[in-house]
């Protein structure tokens, strides 16, 4: 089944520096390593986030592995009580709490009960790195993404599914292939009827992140209503499907470390709810603000921030 742990560590250096993507990816790299032709795949594990302090050099931190069939090769409860060195730091997991127990089979053919998930809260705990190709063929950021972005992207090769990132890659890549076409075939065109809107105080802005060799990564914070405008119980048993897969997968660019990883709060009712459409730029009360381009190396970063078309491989 997919699982996920939550470690609490502690610190035993005396002075190091910041704690940085790369390095946690690493770590998990030795924890489970891939071979050379899966190095630059899609990789079987998610980071949500990095390790966070918490006072008195403890830390938390939450990781997800994918795989409904081939368990990971090393299991992060057995490492209670061994240091591991991330960067400069030497983390010692205290305690590691298993908190996810359901296959996808249970996900992909449960029903949710008599409470159905009409509408969730999202918001970004890391930055969420998600671009576009402008007129040039160049990527750039874009911080206000349709749900065919959100949810991922599924990756077919003569009529078959061959793999996919996301959400929906998840189910793609490891559910059963008698469970996952068909829930696939459903859950697709569901996403074109979930509705965003901004959450007031929470408003999608561009950050930066920077990264390994100097580098900045461009991704976006802030938060989004996801509604679902549909009222019969299919669609929202597949939302409610989607929105919990959202949390293990993460989403976006750079989930494998620690980027674009969001928490998602549901709210269930049985009443039907009025479609809101999402805003675009220029138009209405609620206008999510097109953040100002920030100078990386020099040279402007444009950001879009309008509603798009899903048009091709999101996660590279």
């Amino acid at each position: 089944m997919p699982r996920r742990w939550t470690v609490i560590l502690r610190d035993r250096a005396d002075a190091a520096r910041p704690i940085r993507p790369e390095d946690c990816h690493g770590l998990l790299n030795h924890w489970w390593p891939q071979s050379d032709r899966e190095h630059t795949a899609a990789k079987r594990w998610a980071m949500h986030g990095w390790p966070r302090p918490l006072g008195d050099r403890l830390h938390h931190w939450t990781l997800t592995w994918l795989d409904d069939v081939t368990p990971p090769a090393l299991d992060p409860v057995d490492l209670v009580g061994v240091p591991q060195r991330i960067g400069d730091h030497l983390l010692e997991p205290l305690s590691v709490t298993p908190t996810f127990d359901r296959t996808y089979t249970e996900m992909l053919t449960g029903e949710q009960g008599r409470s159905r998930v009409r509408t969730a809260e999202l918001r970004a705990l890391t930055p969420v790195v998600t671009t576009i190709r402008d007129t040039t063929g160049e990527r750039i950021p874009h911080i206000w993404p349709a749900p065919r972005r959100l949810f991922g992207a599924v990756h077919r090769s003569g009529g078959g599914i061959v793999g996919g990132s996301g959400a929906v890659g998840a189910v793609a890549r490891f559910a059963p292939p008698d469970l996952a076409e068909p829930w696939l075939e459903r859950a697709l065109p569901a996403l074109s009827l979930i509705r965003r809107s901004p959450l007031p105080g929470e408003e999608v802005r561009l950050t930066e992140h920077h990264h390994a060799e100097k580098r900045t990564v461009l991704g976006w914070l802030g938060g989004m209503r996801l509604e679902l405008t549909a009222a019969t119980p299919s669609p929202t048993d597949t939302f409610a499907t989607l929105l919990a897969l959202l949390e293990l997968t993460g989403i976006g660019k750079y989930t494998a470390q620690g980027f674009g990883m969001v928490r998602v709060d549901t709210v269930t009712t049985d009443r039907t709810t009025v479609e809101v459409p999402a805003p675009r730029a220029g138009h209405g009360a609620h206008r999510v603000r097109r953040a100002r381009a920030r100078r990386v190396g020099g040279a402007p970063a444009a950001v879009a921030a309008d509603a798009e078309e899903f048009g091709g491989t999101l996660f590279d």
